[in-house]
């Protein structure tokens, strides 16, 4: 806790000096989630996991998703996100029923060129669409109508609200001169008119070292995350301070902990080691963490109430464990972790999954009319709330 409490000071001293907009990190409220991936207490999926679901996006021929980069709930209705291929937001209702599609490429009003970043507009039904390229935050009701359009008052790589309508921007790399001083830091908290509140997180992107983890920003459930580059830690935004939630202690071969100066050795690191690459979705009752191994991506499972963390062994009963694969997506009511898997994978493990079973009432609705060119199936793992 002491190294945990030194890094800590380090940040906010660094951070705050010599800048027009401070605040603090609290760290009152701080726990260590210990994974040890070679000796730590392992459990079996079937007592991780107690029930699984799945939806079957429909599949038209006019709405091919591509790659799914984000998955969002809102009301009833189901927003995936296809920010590399097809550019656009295909909306579903919660039973997989295409309802409609946002995609308005181009450089005219209430048009994007690409798709960086989708979020949900607290207190109202709207999206707002960043469109890192123009510079723009294109903003469309549910139903897909445009509303209106605004500048991004800076560079940013992508944002998330906060319930007040503030903003949590990540700059990691950008060094937008419109910030002043500020642009030094990777973390920005400004108002809905683009009018900064506070800067954190010393950014450490240079020419010859720019890794970057895989999303240093999430929301769940109204609180926004941030999880800073080659960092252990996690913190909870807020309008005026950043609270330090969680402390990712991995025990063994931990390359955040381990020096390297150029790109080459950080790369060389991770052949060997273990890392927190920032994946992770909260939960109401757990923290589900995926990390990078030399041998893949094992996920470890942190029980709030009891403050313990459980590996997955990888072993279990359910056909559909094969299907939680790398990171889940998106989180989806209280204790569920969204994963998306592309059609032609499904298809893959028919052969397996049946055995000399020629029909089976679990499997038979998932690939029932499935082809390979069907859009992606989302598979719905529900925690074990028994898992103490």
């Amino acid at each position: 806790m002491k190294y945990i409490c030194i890094i800590l000071l380090f940040f906010f001293f660094y951070s705050c000096r010599s800048h027009e907009y401070r605040t603090k990190v609290d760290v009152s409220n701080l726990e260590e989630i210990t994974i040890d991936p070679q000796m730590g207490a392992t459990l079996p999926m079937d007592s991780l996991i107690e029930n699984i679901d799945f939806i079957k996006l429909e599949t038209k021929a006019d709405h091919l998703i591509g790659k799914i980069s984000q998955i969002l709930f809102a009301k009833d209705l189901l927003f995936v996100v296809d920010s590399e291929i097809s550019k656009s937001i295909n909306v579903f209702d919660l039973e997989g029923h295409f309802k409609y599609m946002i995609s308005h490429l181009g450089t005219g009003p209430g048009e994007y060129v690409e798709v960086s970043n989708v979020c949900i507009v607290p207190g109202k039904e709207q999206i707002a669409i960043l469109d890192r390229s123009q510079g723009r935050i294109i903003y469309y009701k549910y139903n897909g109508q445009y509303v209106s359009m605004e500048q991004v008052p800076f560079m940013n790589d992508y944002f998330e609200y906060l319930n007040s309508g503030n903003r949590a921007y990540e700059i990691y790399g950008m060094h937008d001169p419109k910030l002043g001083n500020n642009n030094q830091n990777s973390l920005i908290v400004a108002d809905s008119t683009g009018n900064l509140i506070f800067s954190f997180f010393k950014d450490i992107y240079r020419k010859d070292f720019h890794y970057t983890k895989n999303r240093t920003l999430r929301k769940f459930e109204g609180s926004v995350y941030y999880s800073p580059n080659i960092s252990d830690t996690i913190y909870l935004v807020k309008d005026s301070v950043v609270e330090a939630k969680y402390y990712i202690n991995i025990t063994q071969k931990n390359v955040t902990n381990m020096g390297f100066e150029t790109r080459e050795q950080f790369y060389s690191l991770l052949n060997d080691g273990y890392f927190f690459n920032g994946d992770f979705i909260e939960l109401k009752d757990f923290t589900y963490i995926n990390i990078m191994a030399p041998w893949g991506y094992p996920s470890v499972v942190y029980v709030h109430s009891t403050k313990k963390a459980f590996l997955n062994s990888g072993v279990g009963s359910h056909p559909f464990f094969s299907f939680l694969m790398g990171s889940p997506k998106a989180r989806y009511k209280e204790n569920c972790i969204v994963c998306d898997v592309p059609s032609y994978i499904v298809l893959a493990s028919k052969t397996k999954l049946y055995g000399i079973k020629k029909s089976d009432p679990l499997l038979d609705p998932l690939f029932d009319d499935l082809t390979e060119d069907s859009n992606p199936i989302l598979f719905f793992f529900h925690l074990n709330k028994n898992l103490k």
